[in-house]
């Protein structure tokens, strides 16, 4: 996994990363380049996802555009190493 920061802050985007690799599933971390833009507190995977913290700083949490022609997104949300939820909202 390569991670370039698009803003410059690259050691506010390895926190973030760490979070990521902390709290997220192993098999959900897709192998490629990531992109971290530390100002906006996300990290962009090589798959198009777009990881965030979650809410009160626990867990991190991954919203995927779904490649259908509705436009879906999936948030999946998770917290020491495991899936806590996985929602999907139809796009519009």
């Amino acid at each position: 996994m390569n991670v370039r920061a698009i803003d410059g802050r690259a050691a506010a985007g390895a926190r973030l990363l760490a979070l990521v690799v902390e709290h997220a599933a192993v098999e959900a971390l897709p192998a490629g380049d990531w992109v971290s833009e530390a100002s906006a507190g996300r990290l962009m995977d090589a798959e198009g996802g777009v990881w965030f913290v979650g809410d009160g700083g626990v867990g991190v949490q991954r919203l995927l555009y779904l490649a259908c022609p509705c436009g879906c997104a999936e948030l999946t949300a998770y917290q020491d190493g495991a899936e806590v939820s996985r929602d999907v909202t139809p796009g519009g």
